[in-house]
């Protein structure tokens, strides 16, 4: 689907890098540049030596170029990468990237038709805009903290990196909607993606509840504010998730309990009644789940028709039968790691498949070779790293 299509990933990290290893994914060239010595900081995450499992995943199928930007003659290099490329992908601090002579304003008056996706934490311009801004900030600053936890607990944050992934994914549609524009105009364009509006973007319902009622919505834990049942019951071995959205559902459900009273007491009869009665229809769903095992509950549940399943402990995911078949995970031999599971593109398309084609590339891999390709001589590329304006990667054996 993107197969010529050249990337040049400046971002660090994960919300940009991931981005670009989706695109990557899809058949783009993407090069990923990093600074000599350290690299991306992911590089180092849980003791890696220049290369983690982390590092692997998100900048899976990528080539790298290591550059140093605060040098002249690195910030050049950059530039002559910049003014070839089709897309960028950025996530300096606003203001940065024009310093170093790789702002949009700066590209685009030679590369017209780039399309220029910054990626910050709170935006280019506003009264918050120069704050640095991590996953935990934004997941703080959006109100999704607020939104999760048990009643009467602190704030709790969401157990991945939700912002940074919003804004990943944000930005991967916002940049493949440019490129669409930009083939029927001829024209590229400048996007400011974020984690504040990106994880934002995640919460659709409990604003329009807030901006509907004029109340805050409170932490409920697994329950749903506004339908029941929906959320988790302990069984006689676990959890089971179950979600009633209508009456025919709800009718199944208590069939499928054996409490057909369920049904017919007036408590419990509506979506509304059951909420103003919470606490004792509850009871009486536990009640009933805890005859039984996960695995029995989802049997009967999936012969009624009923929307329900596990609550897995995360080591449990990757058993899952449905995981397996979609072929969720990969595995891909990593240098300077050895054989790296990840996480797969996570849309299948008939027409267009994706597939990651290569490892993620070890820090400066590709320098020599990238440089090539822009003009500059197999003379002037050791001059440039002998001067330790470039670095040139050594293949590192596997662990």
């Amino acid at each position: 689907m993107l197969a010529g299509i050249r990337v040049l990933d400046l971002s660090r990290v994960i919300a940009g890098p991931y981005c670009a290893a989706l695109m990557a994914d899809l058949g783009a060239d993407v090069v990923k540049l990093e600074r000599p010595g350290r690299g991306d900081d992911l590089r180092a995450w849980r003791g890696g030596d220049g290369m983690s499992a982390a590092f692997a995943a998100i900048n899976r199928g990528k080539r790298g170029v290591a550059v140093e930007l605060q040098h002249p003659e690195g910030a050049r290099l950059a530039f002559e990468l910049a003014r070839r490329a089709d897309v960028i992908v950025e996530n300096f601090l606003p203001g940065v990237a024009a310093r170093l002579g790789l702002g949009y304003e700066t590209v685009s008056a030679v590369n017209p038709r780039v399309v220029y996706a910054s990626v910050t934490g709170f935006g280019q311009t506003g009264p918050h805009a120069r704050r640095p801004g991590y996953n935990t900030i934004a997941q703080g600053v959006s109100g999704l903290m607020a939104l999760t936890g048990m009643p009467g607990q602190p704030p709790t944050r969401v157990g991945s990196s939700v912002s940074d992934l919003a804004a990943a994914l944000c930005a991967f549609g916002a940049v493949n909607a440019a490129l669409v524009h930009r083939f029927r105009t001829g024209a590229g364009q400048h996007l400011d993606v974020n984690l504040l509006a990106s994880t934002l973007s995640l919460l659709p319902d409990p604003v329009a509840q807030y901006f509907d009622t004029g109340q805050a919505p409170r932490r409920l834990g697994n329950r749903n504010a506004n339908l029941t049942p929906a959320e988790a019951y302990p069984t006689k071995d676990g959890m089971i998730q179950v979600v009633m959205m209508n009456p025919d559902q709800y009718d199944r459900f208590c069939k499928a309990l054996g409490d057909s009273s369920l049904a017919t007491d007036p408590r419990f009869a509506t979506n509304d009644s059951r909420l103003a009665h919470y606490d004792d229809f509850r009871a009486r769903v536990e009640r009933a789940l805890a005859d039984g095992t996960t695995a029995e509950w989802l049997e009967r549940f999936e012969r009624a028709s009923i929307a329900a399943g596990p609550v897995y402990e995360f080591d449990e995911v990757f058993a899952d039968a449905q995981v397996k078949h979609l072929q969720l995970v990969a595995e891909v031999e990593q240098p300077g790691y050895g054989t790296a599971r990840m996480l797969t593109f996570p849309v299948r398309a008939s027409a267009t498949p994706a597939e990651i084609r290569r490892a993620a590339p070890l820090l400066g891999e590709h320098t020599a070779e990238v440089l090539a390709e822009i003009g500059v001589t197999p003379s002037e590329i050791d001059r440039l790293a002998a001067a330790g304006t470039i670095a040139l990667g050594l293949h590192r054996p596997g662990r």
